[in-house]
């Protein structure tokens, strides 16, 4: 991990002086706590302590391990409120002495134990918050005295993801549990064997990993990718399931075969990126929840304008364009006309991340196949903006390589 040189000014901002306000805790080092990050040991000059049985760390070295730029863009210290503000890998985090929890993106979240601040001008803080804040995986062990902070779980999928490119199963090994693993890609027998085979022979075929989004809603981790096999491209949802451990114990997919752009001009795969709004994530959830009951089950389709901005929609889907007036056009009951067109059957799984929602519904398609649809779209001021789909027919069970079912 990158080390940073802290500099005068900057041990200023982050370690005070003995005339710290009066709120400074007492706090003895303990001896003998391993600190591993990303599978390299730490060696820390002021030792880790344990409060509450749980570990905190001093913040710059936590920082520095992190790979988090020690200056005053990314730290900064309010010595009148006693709080500690990081800002990192779009998370800002703000910390205060004394408090059990920290606001990440603008929401409170609880800690193990609160952070202190010492009156040698030390600020500790819970371990936890890494996983908070980052995604990355933090243990205690204190029979061990050991931490281990890890990879988190957005880039153990894009590993595991990466080695379809290279045929290195290590990255699968590691990160898929060996006993519990649940396929739901009808093309693979469940279990984790079956993946590894599949990873040796991806390379084979000359496959390249082209990666867009990647969202985390607790457990869950979704990729929105272009896979190229064997000169065949495809549009990809992936979404893992991980356990308490790190492990990942359960896999859904939806794919279909790329298409030439659409009446707009836009691919499959192409637009915006960025995940922003991150403490507006559940209520961003919540509206494509009732949009897709209102509009996409068929339940209330007359309001399907009041979540738009106007006209203003960009469209992925290969075979319509830009603009709400587009959609009117396949839900006739949304322009006040007599008439009914097919709706979605059930919506089994909602994730989201800041301004990105991903919905996986089943419904029939217009040839009678029962078919999976992961819809993605981008919320913007509280509106819908943006949308992204695959959609694949669900094979009969004859066909099936496993018994979990497509969702």
């Amino acid at each position: 991990m990158k080390k940073h040189t802290v500099t005068a000014a900057l041990a200023g901002l982050l370690v005070l002086s003995s005339a710290v306000p009066t709120l400074a805790a007492e706090a003895k080092p303990a001896t003998g706590i391993q600190v591993w990050v990303d599978g390299k040991k730490e060696a820390y000059k002021i030792a880790p302590i344990v409060r509450n049985k749980q570990v905190l760390i001093p913040l710059r070295q936590l920082a520095s391990s992190l790979g988090i730029p020690l200056d005053s863009k990314h730290i900064t210290f309010n010595t009148a409120r006693q709080s500690t503000t990081i800002r990192y890998d779009q998370a800002t985090v703000v910390l205060v002495s004394g408090s059990p929890e920290a606001q990440i993106n603008g929401i409170k979240v609880p800690l193990s134990t609160s952070t202190i601040l010492t009156k040698q001008g030390v600020t500790y803080v819970p371990v936890d918050v890494v996983k908070e804040a980052w995604g990355k995986q933090v243990t205690w062990d204190p029979t061990s005295q050991t931490v281990q902070i890890g990879v988190s779980n957005k880039d153990k999928v894009v590993e595991i993801l990466k080695s379809f490119e290279t045929g290195d199963t290590k990255a699968a090994e590691t990160w898929i549990s060996k006993d519990q693993y649940i396929q739901h890609n009808l093309s693979f027998a469940s279990g984790r064997d079956a993946l590894l085979q599949g990873i040796s022979q991806l390379k084979e075929a000359n496959t390249k990993i082209e990666i867009h989004r990647v969202l985390q809603d607790g457990n869950f981790v979704a990729v929105h990718y272009k896979t190229t096999i064997a000169g065949k491209s495809s549009i990809v949802f992936d979404i893992f399931r991980f356990d308490s451990n790190g492990k990942i114990v359960e896999h859904w997919d939806n794919i279909q075969d790329s298409a030439p752009a659409n009446p707009s001009g836009r691919t499959m795969i192409d637009g915006a990126t960025q995940i922003t709004d991150r403490n507006q994530t559940e209520k961003n959830k919540e509206l494509i929840r009732k949009f897709v009951d209102d509009i996409l089950v068929g339940k209330n389709r007359a309001a399907l304008e009041s979540y738009y901005n106007g006209d203003h929609y960009i469209q992925h889907n290969p075979f319509f364009g830009d603009g709400v007036s587009v959609l009117k056009q396949l839900f006739p009951a949304a322009n006040g006309n007599q008439g009914n067109s097919s709706g979605y059957d059930k919506v089994h799984m909602v994730i989201g991340e800041g301004n990105f929602v991903l919905a996986v519904s089943e419904t029939k398609s217009p040839e009678g196949n029962m078919t999976a649809v992961y819809d993605m779209w981008r919320v913007e001021n509280g509106k819908v903006a943006e949308h992204w789909d695959v959609v694949q027919d669900i094979p009969a069970k004859a066909e099936w390589k496993n018994t979990n079912g497509k969702f």
